[in-house]
């Protein structure tokens, strides 16, 4: 993370030598703090070096690495240790010490020193240094239960968290230059006696007593202590499924802490609890420095704009970091356009001319923001994002013009929030769809969306990884994609204490409906080839985990991400992913779209919200409901019919009329 990065490359052939800078940064910092105006503007927000943001930030730059240094010192995370006293291995496996600066989105300068930690990966593993980190579905699932509850939410940051980790092993720093002489400056009777010169600048060699970021290690270090307090000492239950969630039942009530490394969100209906919560987070880890509090409505977590104002909803929102990918657009990205791709997305020519390197960073860049963004606050652009991030190896002249389509695309609608909101019976709902053979190779595409009632909370859009024979196999495969997920968010939502009125996957292949239901039992000579492996969709379903019924294909909210949609179909379907009113365009789109053709149609909103609900009966798929519903615990009853319990309030089953459904043998499938 800012160790060698993009910018580095295209810096590296005329790059000054290491002394050189030494010399630049150290006279610029002695110009900086004598200096009384700042010699930069404020406008940056990248995380950059030293010497780079002293520049553009001036003063309060210097002034954030000095108290940076500060809080090193204070907290106890260095020991100054003479070179003579290391062995000649524990001076090579010395690490560098680094600083950078960025400007955050408080304004606030905000100085990071960190270790260069490249030269642990030659002897720590993996294992050794993975960390757990909440998953981005954790945090949209709480927090649409945070609204549908009207918990109270307050965010969080704990400022130098690594350095509240003690470190596992010994590890010795290299800090030198400009940055041994501020380290000094702390503390002249710890650290001066301990200076040495080599090759012409100043060193102090210290030992790592604290975590540190750079170090491969310090990520889960703090984990561990996080999760620790929180289980040991303040009475939490981590979730199973995802360790960086945590629950406790105060005054009858769920309280729910989630956590991205050290940015926390805390929620409970009670504003009593939750400043109790703050307190003792407070007393463990803000005696240095004051934690860092967002309380009201509208939080920044995690460069989201998480917006609680409505009841029973929550917003999320991306703008600043739109803004900030469209200003970093090459000019030729103008302009505005009213899909992120057009129906030609999936379409490849061999002939077109390759980009060359400075084209294909800038591509690699923007795709990689875009699929971010996507991952997110934006799921309307993930079909033309998927794409893109499998010609990121060797992007053409197509490839830049679809990435241009998809940056005019936001830039016309850079404003559309995403809406979540549970419904009443809080049912999770699934629709799976792929469309056959679409790619140059003959795969096709499978598209996902999950729903807890309006607005999606996951969803997927990929390239499957082999070829298949029909649009049955297809959608078998495609479902299988799936499974995964579908699995994980049942088994998530239960340990959340969330009980659950049914877990729905709806499709609009009743041939691929038969066949995951009943295996092999349903499978002719055109099915019998396909692995065992996609029928574990059916041992799902056997145990109670899941149904799987009919969805008429015009109502089919995941074609929304197997597929480029123009006109209409994109805005109903857009309406569906992001709970949006349908006529919902940006004034420059509005005239393009206006001229479009808006037929009569069934309401999305129907098909979201779960108005066109299956007709068998929704038992409960909670923890404790074995004795009521017949069945052993966290079962749910299966609808073994062919298909068609897709009804709207009157009873009304539009796709399973025999004018509108195909004739399917229960024996072999067709």
């Amino acid at each position: 993370t800012g160790v060698g990065g993009s910018h580095r490359k295209r810096e590296r052939s005329t790059s000054p030598s290491v002394a050189d800078v030494a010399d630049d940064v150290t006279l610029l910092i002695k110009s900086v703090l004598q200096a009384e105006q700042p010699l930069g503007l404020l406008f940056m927000t990248e995380q950059m070096s030293a010497k780079k943001g002293l520049k553009v930030f001036g003063k309060d730059g210097a002034s954030a690495i000095v108290d940076e240094m500060r809080q090193v010192h204070i907290r106890k995370v260095i020991e100054p240790v003479h070179p003579r006293e290391l062995t000649r291995t524990q001076l090579k496996k010395a690490l560098r010490y680094l600083m950078f600066l960025k400007q955050k989105r408080n304004g606030k300068i905000k100085a990071r020193g960190c270790a260069d930690g490249r030269k642990q990966r030659i002897y720590k593993s993996k294992e050794e240094t993975s960390s757990p980190t909440a998953r981005p579905e954790s945090l949209f699932l709480t927090a649409a239960i945070d609204a549908h509850e009207g918990r109270i939410v307050v965010t969080l940051d704990i400022p130098g968290a690594f350095m509240h980790a003690v470190m596992d092993e010994l590890i010795h720093m290299r800090i030198d230059g400009p940055l041994a002489d501020l380290l000094v400056r702390v503390d002249p009777e710890t650290y001066g006696p301990f200076v040495v010169m080599e090759n012409g600048k100043k060193v102090i060699y210290v030992i790592l007593r604290k975590a540190l970021y750079g170090t491969l290690q310090a990520a889960l270090l703090f984990w561990k202590n996080l999760s620790e307090f929180l289980v040991n000492e303040l009475g939490f239950q981590l979730n199973q499924y995802d360790q960086c969630v945590a629950n406790k039942m105060i005054d009858g009530k769920q309280c729910t802490v989630v956590w991205h490394v050290d940015d926390l969100k805390i929620s409970h209906v009670s504003k009593e609890v939750i400043e109790q919560i703050i307190a003792q987070l407070e007393a463990k880890y803000g005696k240095e420095a004051p934690l860092t509090i967002t309380r009201g409505k509208i939080h920044d977590y995690l460069g989201m704009t998480l917006d609680y104002s409505t009841k029973g909803k929550v917003q999320f929102k991306m703008n600043d970091y739109i803004e900030r990918l469209l200003d970093e657009s090459p000019p030729d990205m103008t302009g505005t356009a009213v899909t992120p791709a057009s129906n030609h997305l999936f379409e490849t020519r061999a002939d077109a001319d390759k980009l060359d390197e400075d084209q294909s960073e800038t591509f690699h860049h923007l795709t990689a923001k875009l699929l971010y963004l996507s991952k997110r606050a934006r799921p309307d652009i993930q079909t033309a994002v998927a794409f893109l991030c499998t010609r990121v190896s060797q992007p053409d002249s197509d490839d830049w013009k679809k990435l241009r389509r998809c940056v005019q695309y936001l830039r016309g609608n850079k404003d559309i929030p995403l809406t979540l909101e549970v419904d009443k019976r809080k049912g999770v709902r699934w629709w799976v769809d792929a469309s056959f053979a679409v790619h140059r190779d003959m795969r096709s595409h499978t598209g996902a969306t999950m729903t807890l009632g309006s607005g999606s909370i996951y969803s997927s859009s990929t390239r499957q990884k082999l070829n298949t024979k029909s649009s049955t196999e297809a959608e078998l495969v495609g479902v299988d994609d799936a499974m995964a997920t579908i699995v994980w968010v049942r088994h998530f939502l239960l340990e959340q204490n969330y009980t659950m009125s049914d877990n729905v996957v709806f499709q609009d292949n009743q041939s691929a409906i038969l066949l995951e239901r009943n295996g092999r039992a349903s499978s002719g000579r055109r099915t019998r080839h396909i692995n065992i492996r996609y029928f574990f969709i059916t041992d799902r379903i056997k145990n109670g985990e899941l149904r799987v019924t009919y969805c008429p294909t015009d109502e089919m909210v995941a074609d929304f991400f197997t597929k480029p949609l123009q006109g209409t179909k994109f805005r109903k379907l857009r309406a569906a992913v992001m709970n949006l009113p349908e006529d919902t365009d940006s004034k420059d789109n509005a005239a393009a779209a206006s001229q479009e053709c808006v037929g009569a149609s069934r309401s999305w909103a129907e098909v979201v919200t779960g108005s066109m609900k299956p007709t068998t009966n929704q038992l409960r798929l909670g923890k404790n409901d074995a004795a009521t519903s017949g069945h052993k615990s966290g079962a749910l009853s299966v609808d073994n019919r062919t298909g068609g319990d897709y009804t709207d309030e009157a009873g009304n089953n539009p796709g399973t009329s025999p004018s509108s459904r195909p004739h399917v043998n229960n024996a072999t499938t067709q």
